[in-house]
């Protein structure tokens, strides 16, 4: 069994703010209020039905919210580590995360808590206990982990089979690991913050721990954080992402499941997450700015902020605008919707195509593409699969990829980078302003030769478009083709839904006849 060399703890200074923190009050930074408006304010999610679990460090011999608190009166909480006792900084992560009044995710009712050194052993993940020895499946079916803490085994060798015993738990259960780094800039904390499938969150100040993944751990010079979120500590910020995630598995368990149970992967929840995340002004990946290689960045993400600050409305929309599936050739038409997520099985040598037409030049296009690391049956290094993002642009009714690299990009985008070619990442983005209209293909392409295949996820959203209320199809017209579009998807939520409400039906086909073309 692994010592615990290094205490762990809180990722948050004494508690000393007000509930007007919570995430209720940042519900119009990350764009909650405008998913109600978007919504109508009918069938607007809250986490229902979604489980959660919540481990903090220990306090004083203390690791759980005050279950008296009138915030949790509807929680039903369920103690794994022995008596958890009241922890000051857990109730305030609580409120955060799940509070009645001071969380949208209030509807996340059933929730297990874990001190933080007991879960990393003996009571979940079993670090320490051998390669058989896996982690045990997630309590009640428990979709979200809330980490608002930081620790390290004091062994690089510990830490990192904690970090795959982690991705291992996530590949197998189809959970995310929401995970805080420090409030300082500095190295990111080793224990947790390392892993490849999880999220690890910083503050949407900039004010925390980042920078790439360190010499001697597995995927060493990946970047962290990949999203950020709003709070005066990242013990704050954490549980922010974890309520907007809990909103998402509600969607995609609810409106998704009959119709596509892929909605509801892990994999496909982080990529809505970092696709729909709001760039600011300044929010870079360091792509080539002239020359040759105009457009091509070596790396996917900001380096402090990540894919930046976490957007339930974006995030949202892009999961219920529904699976549209890649072409293993470059097709010859549109596929794929301005907003829309794919999920797929990649082996090597795999290439897919997503083909799409704007008619007007697009202000922002998000396209983000991120995998698991793969595991067989035991805890190993597991496979870190390596894929590259491009985009180019093809002529209509042709299927030539036109390389927009260096001059050829010229006047087709203003800035941002139409290739993401990591080399140790598990996320391609690709991020660009002032888009032309045109006809354009994102190819996503796997370049490693290993024999394992992984799953992975991409997601887009170019929220200016389709311009024209009704052009399902985003040809420029609304007529037959569109209506057909939307007949043969009543009832789901795929292609057809035109007012993003999660469902095709008479009010899509009447966005369709009202704005029928000449």
């Amino acid at each position: 069994m692994p010592r615990l060399a290094h205490a762990f703890r809180a990722v948050a200074p004494s508690i000393t703010l007000a509930l007007a923190c919570g995430s209720i009050a940042v519900a119009d930074e990350v764009g909650y209020d405008n998913l109600v408006a978007r919504l109508g304010g009918v069938n607007v999610p809250n986490g229902a039905g979604i489980n959660g679990v919540h481990v903090e460090a220990s306090s004083g011999g203390n690791y759980g919210p005050d279950q008296t608190n009138a915030e949790f009166s509807s929680v039903m909480f369920t103690a794994m580590s022995g008596a958890p006792g009241n922890s000051s900084h857990a109730t305030f992560v609580a409120q955060l995360f799940y509070g009645d009044t001071t969380s949208f995710a209030n509807g996340v009712n059933k929730v297990w808590l874990y001190e933080a050194g007991n879960w990393a052993t003996t009571g979940y993940l079993r670090t320490g206990q051998g390669a058989a020895a896996v982690p045990f499946l997630p309590p009640g079916n428990s979709r979200v982990f809330n980490h608002s803490w930081i620790g390290s085994f004091g062994s690089t060798t510990n830490d990192n089979d904690a970090a795959r015993r982690c991705d291992f738990a996530m590949n197998r259960d189809n959970t995310l690991f929401i995970v805080g780094l420090n409030n300082i800039l500095a190295t990111p904390p080793a224990l947790l913050s390392f892993i490849f499938n999880g999220l690890s969150v910083g503050r949407s100040d900039g004010i925390h721990s980042f920078g790439n993944v360190p010499a001697g751990y597995d995927g060493a010079g990946r970047m962290k954080p990949e999203i950020v979120a709003p709070g005066s500590a990242t013990s704050w910020s954490t549980p922010v992402v974890s309520a907007v995630t809990a909103l998402l598995y509600e969607t995609a368990l609810g409106v998704e499941a009959d119709v596509n149970p892929n909605a509801s992967k892990g994999v496909v929840i982080k990529s809505t997450l970092m696709a729909g995340a709001q760039h600011r002004a300044g929010w870079t990946n360091n792509p080539q700015l002239a020359g040759p290689n105009r457009g091509v960045a070596a790396k996917p993400l900001d380096v402090i902020y990540g894919a930046d600050l976490v957007n339930v409305n974006n995030s949202h929309w892009i999961l219920t605008s529904g699976e549209q599936e890649g072409a293993t050739a470059v097709p010859s038409n549109t596929t794929i919707d301005p907003r829309g997520w794919d999920y797929r099985l990649i082996s090597a040598g795999n290439t897919f195509y997503y083909r799409f037409r704007v008619t007007q030049s697009v202000t922002n296009v998000s396209i983000l593409a991120t995998w698991h690391r793969a595991f067989g049956a035991t805890i190993t290094a597991g496979t870190q699969a390596n894929l590259d993002l491009r985009l180019f642009k093809v002529l209509p009714g042709s299927t030539t990829l036109m390389p927009l690299t260096g001059d050829d990009g010229l006047g087709v985008f203003n800035v941002g980078n139409i290739a993401s070619l990591s080399v140790v990442d598990n996320v391609e983005h690709l991020f660009l302003r002032d888009l032309a209209a045109g006809d354009y293909v994102i190819e996503l392409k796997r370049i490693d030769g290993l024999a394992t295949a992984v799953h992975a996820s991409i997601a887009w959203l170019m929220p200016e478009t389709p311009p024209l209320p009704g052009d399902a199809n985003g040809d420029g017209l609304v007529n037959g083709a569109d209506l057909a579009i939307v007949l043969g998807n009543w009832g789901t939520s795929g292609p057809g839904d035109l007012n993003g409400d999660g469902t095709v039906d008479g009010a899509d086909i009447a966005i369709v006849l009202g704005n029928w073309s000449n």
